[in-house]
């Protein structure tokens, strides 16, 4: 059933020649459902009669509905304002999670978007709540917009490090040949890798590991990393290692009851000054934070001995504030962070490091030169399993459409289905240890099964040989187009049809044709010019996606009748 619906709003969004009730017009949050929250009118630039404040503790909301809607997929605008200092609130659709939208701090009513929303025909209600006592917002009012069809993306897989390691181009080429395709699955942490790989059937692609305990203020309280012996064992089974790094503070380690040594990454647990230390080249503390880098230096060479990868993580959620490394803003975490990048590439000679940076504002970010992947961590309320395309658009727009976006960090995993249907083109997610994976209520047993059998999600035994980046053989057809059933009902499907250059050179146009068997049709298509004479179906580049790099794909999309396609298409370029 639930595939039959999508379908059917799929049909409604790519169908043009309906007009959007509701659409393009303001509704405001005034006029909304209110639940522990009010109207006011104090602060001045509020559309209408006013807008809605009180989010001071939880479960505080506004539900806003948006009527007599035709259905498709839209994007949400919210109109806002943070006079306490960025905010983040919590969205859902009719009663299901949307995931949560972040509010830059800004004291005057602004607009920002806030992703993409999947509405049904009818009545439907956005509620935005309070998230992790995260409240003090102003809500004016919201809007949706129908979407357009995302365009290909403009990620090339280069990585900023100019002596970049065979292994290093090799992975970094295989997440860009699959980005907008698939999603690799990911687990933190060994022990839950293993849950996973015994209670599911399947291993994760990506393997998550930490290298906390190699920090020297932990090493020195008698801690034994066990992280890389446990990624140099998953990389010899064929996996994909990401390390991230809980940096105990190098020094003012407080250990006292609540704030033993052991939690001295966080903020409240350590006096570590990172502004003072970084503005005194010639201070202790700057000379602990280059002696850190160097122990972990010697960790990342073990890896890079053995030929290993490493989809490196540091400084991760800088700008939420709660490690050290973000608590003094964002100028000396993006100071820090080149200077590691400098410290391990330049003095170390680490080349087998891909740099993803870990935060989605801006103000935050080092620079496109020292990084080659942009990540966010996000865990949204139980139950709340969507695809996320709100901070997925931010990190796109963040690395210019040329960085690819990933999930550092998930505690729900986003459903396969949604992420496609989104198009949250998230390369992977590594889903946070413990009982975030093991309770069975965060990610229930059913849900994580469907997740790791989904044909649009990578297991271990999925993955290729991904270390080899050798250039193959030029192709005599120039291009190869697959065709891949995104979602089916009864008499008809959704389908994607994907056209790869397989070319050392740029094609200026292709064109795709497949035969339709006895009873198909097709009914609706988008970002090609296709034609059918008779049973043979003729799919041509649009205007604006004929040119296509070497390596690098585009695709188009139709809605078809009939039981799904089983043809394999035939690709020509011009």
């Amino acid at each position: 059933m639930r595939s039959v619906l999508v379908a059917a709003l799929l049909l409604t969004a790519f169908s043009p020649s309906l007009p959007a009730a509701a659409a393009d017009t303001w509704l405001e949050a005034e006029t909304g459902v209110l639940n522990g929250t009010a109207v006011e009118s104090s602060l001045a630039g509020y559309s209408s009669t006013g807008y809605v404040a009180g989010f001071d503790q939880s479960p505080d909301s506004v539900a806003i509905t948006i009527p007599d809607n035709l259905g498709g997929l839209y994007d949400l605008t919210i109109r806002y304002a943070t006079p306490y200092g960025a905010k983040t609130a919590s969205l859902s659709l009719n009663g299901s999670g949307l995931g949560d939208v972040s509010f830059p701090a800004v004291p005057t009513f602004t607009t920002i978007p806030a992703g993409k929303v999947l509405l049904r025909p009818g009545d439907n209600t956005i509620t935005i709540t309070i998230t992790n006592n995260w409240g003090w917002y102003l809500i004016d009012a919201i809007k949706v917009t129908p979407s357009s069809s995302r365009p290909p993306h403009q990620v090339t897989g280069e990585l900023t490090d100019p002596a970049a390691t065979a292994e290093a181009k090799g992975l970094m080429r295989y997440l860009t040949d699959n980005y907008g395709k698939n999603i690799l699955s990911g687990q933190q942490d060994q022990t839950s890798i293993d849950w996973v790989e015994q209670n599911i059937g399947k291993a994760p692609a990506v393997g998550g590991y930490d290298l906390m305990d190699y920090s020297p203020s932990r090493v020195e309280r008698g801690t034994t990393g066990r992280d890389v012996d446990h990624a140099l064992a998953y990389d010899a089974r064929g996996g994909i290692t990401t390390l991230a790094w809980h940096w105990n503070a190098p020094s003012g380690l407080i250990d006292q009851p609540g704030k033993e040594w052991w939690r001295g990454f966080y903020t409240d647990s350590t006096t570590f000054d990172v502004a003072a230390a970084l503005a005194d080249p010639s201070s202790t503390d700057y000379k602990l934070l280059i002696r850190d880098m160097d122990a972990i230096a010697v960790q990342l060479k073990r890896l890079a001995d053995a030929k290993v990868p490493v989809l490196w993580r540091p400084l991760h959620e800088a700008e939420g504030g709660w490690f050290w490394w973000g608590a003094k803003g964002s100028g000396p975490a993006k100071q820090l962070w080149r200077i590691m990048h400098d410290r391990l590439v330049g003095h170390h000679g680490l080349h087998n490091l891909i740099w993803v940076w870990n935060s989605i504002s801006p103000d935050w970010y080092p620079g496109d030169d020292v990084v080659d992947i942009v990540s966010a961590d996000v865990y949204l309320p139980q139950g709340d399993h969507s695809a996320l395309v709100g901070q997925y658009d931010r990190l796109v727009q963040l690395g210019g459409d040329k960085k690819l976006v990933a999930l550092g960090e998930v505690g729900s995993i986003p459903d396969p289905d949604l992420v496609r249907t989104y198009e949250a083109r998230w390369s992977w997610f590594v889903t946070w240890s413990g009982g975030f994976i093991q309770d069975g209520v965060t990610n229930p047993r059913d849900f994580v099964q469907r997740v790791y059998n989904h044909a649009n999600v990578i297991t271990l035994d999925e993955l290729p040989e991904f270390k080899d980046p050798g250039t193959p053989p030029e192709p005599t057809d120039g291009c190869a187009a697959t065709l891949r059933v995104i979602n089916q009902w009864s008499g008809g499907y959704q389908a994607e049809v994907t056209v790869k250059n397989q070319k050392t050179t740029a094609v200026a146009g292709w064109k795709v044709t497949w035969s339709l068997s006895a009873g198909q049709g097709v009914h609706n298509y988008w970002n090609t010019d296709l034609a059918i004479a008779g049973s043979t179906v003729t799919a041509k580049n649009a205007s604006w996606n004929g040119t296509v790099r070497p390596g690098e794909s585009a695709s188009f999309g139709f809605i078809g009748s009939g039981t799904p396609s089983a043809a394999t298409p035939a690709c020509t370029t011009a």
